[in-house]
């Protein structure tokens, strides 16, 4: 019995080492293994790592001003335009502003550069004003660089009102101006290359029309100039033009625009010889409600 008992014992070990058994895959050692060990540590997601783009105020030479809102360009937008030996204006098909509020094209005008600079940015939805001051600008009739005493291009859009009132008088703020910039005459030192400008604007309507009266004071280099002007503008799309604007004299080309919420605009390009003979421009918008 004995050895009967041994011999088995015999098979059956040899029979598990045939089968490649051992303490290893046995299902009780099996269970302690999965019971005991550490569970892994959860895997954080991987967030992609975004850069931080820091503020940077602006400096010397950068763009000036802001605008309440981006102006709305609709199909009755319009501007106008004015550098030295350049005086422009038309429908505003095409209108890009980037995020400063600043115009950088201008129906077939555009601004490219770098750096591109404009100053006394203004504006909201009704309208959009500026001066451009560095970079070069180009239309039909080739490219100009806005250097020396030739930097700036003074630039309004503005909505075209879709009628004009039967009658109302409407009282106008004290106007948003670009600085007066030198356009010849009298030979001045570079620090009088750009000025002041301030102003009083009053509309009424009736049957003829809008009337307009205007007065604009501007300075430089320590000298002054008036730009005054009364006319009517007889439709929504016409403009008035006095003086001697056209002539590189003192006198001012006057549009209307709709404000908005009841509100009227009168938007003006102006140009003005001061006591010292030295000829400035610039552009003005007045909200008149």
């Amino acid at each position: 019995m004995q050895l009967n008992h041994a011999f088995v014992l015999t098979l059956i070990a040899a029979s598990l080492a045939a089968c490649g058994g051992g303490g290893s895959s046995s299902p009780s050692d099996t269970a302690v293994a999965v019971n005991t060990a550490k569970p892994a540590d959860p895997v954080a997601p991987v967030v992609p790592v975004v850069p931080v783009v820091p503020t940077v105020p602006a400096a010397t030479g950068e763009n000036t001003g802001s605008v309440s809102a981006r102006f709305v360009n609709g199909d009755n937008s319009r501007f106008i335009f004015t550098a030295i030996g350049l005086q422009s204006s038309g429908k505003a098909s095409l209108l890009v502003q980037d995020t400063s509020g600043a115009l950088s094209n201008i129906g077939s005008i555009v601004l490219t550069g770098n750096p591109s600079v404009t100053r006394e940015i203004s504006g909201d939805a009704a309208f959009a004003q500026g001066r451009w001051f560095k970079g070069s600008f180009s239309n039909s009739t080739g490219a100009t660089t806005l250097t020396g005493n030739n930097a700036s291009a003074h630039y309004v859009a503005y909505n075209v009102l879709a009628a004009l009132p039967a009658t109302g008088t409407f009282t106008c703020d004290a106007g948003t101006f670009t600085a007066p910039s030198y356009t010849g005459g009298t030979n001045i030192s570079s620090s009088g290359y750009f000025g002041t400008a301030s102003g009083t604007a009053s509309m009424s309507f009736d049957a003829s029309g809008a009337k307009i009266a205007l007065a604009i004071d501007a300075s430089a280099g320590g000298s002054t100039g008036k730009v005054s002007a009364s006319t009517t503008i007889a439709s929504p799309g016409s403009s008035s033009i006095t003086g001697g604007y056209l002539s590189n004299g003192t006198g001012a080309q006057l549009m209307l625009g709709d404000g908005g919420a009841g509100r009227y605009l009168l938007i003006a390009a102006y140009k003005a010889q001061l006591a010292n003979g030295a000829n400035y421009q610039g552009v003005a918008t007045f909200r008149c409600s």
